[in-house]
């Protein structure tokens, strides 16, 4: 009797011992799913921006044509606009001799709107305008708030300035 104490002793630790020798599988959970990047709608389009010159003489105005491409109604916009000749150039403002012209829209402008024709005489000294670039636009909306347009909340349409305005020199 004595043997089979033993021998069932024996049995039992063996299995004790198969059983925690025995690799536990460990279940990892899924990884968490990636977010979807993140996409900046721009607040305005602009489609043109123009030097308009009177004649060969003189100085020279600016005609702007842009959509309002967000949700909200605008009802100021402020464009901060910079002339260049064809060297590359700036060409200062004619009343602030500022390198930047701001040129004021009033609205209300609707979300979707395009608006066309948008002319500001004698805005650059000189006659010798080749283009004209929109730096940044400030946008107050309907309920007083304000945003400052540029970089990806700023879309340029057939931008007229065939050079690398961030490295024109100023005249």
């Amino acid at each position: 009797m004595r043997a089979l104490f033993n021998w069932t002793g024996l049995v039992i630790a063996i299995g004790l011992l198969s059983a925690c020798s025995q690799e536990k599988v460990v279940i990892t959970p899924p990884p968490e799913p990636v977010p979807p990047p993140i996409v900046i709608t721009p607040l305005i389009t602009l489609e043109n921006a123009l030097p308009v010159a009177k004649g060969g003489r003189g100085p020279v105005g600016t005609n702007i044509d842009f959509v309002n491409s967000s949700d909200g109604i605008y009802q100021f916009i402020l464009f901060r606009t910079t002339a260049y000749d064809s060297a590359g150039n700036i060409i200062r403002a004619r009343k602030s001799r500022d390198h930047s012209a701001y040129l004021r829209v009033a609205g209300p402008i609707m979300p979707g709107q395009r608006s066309l024709g948008n002319a500001w005489k004698n805005t650059w000294a000189k006659h010798n305008v080749q283009c004209v670039d929109i730096d940044s636009v400030e946008i107050v909306f309907s309920d007083g708030s304000v945003e400052v347009a540029s970089g990806q909340t700023l879309a340029k349409l057939n931008s007229t300035c065939g050079f690398d305005t961030a490295s024109a020199s100023t005249q």
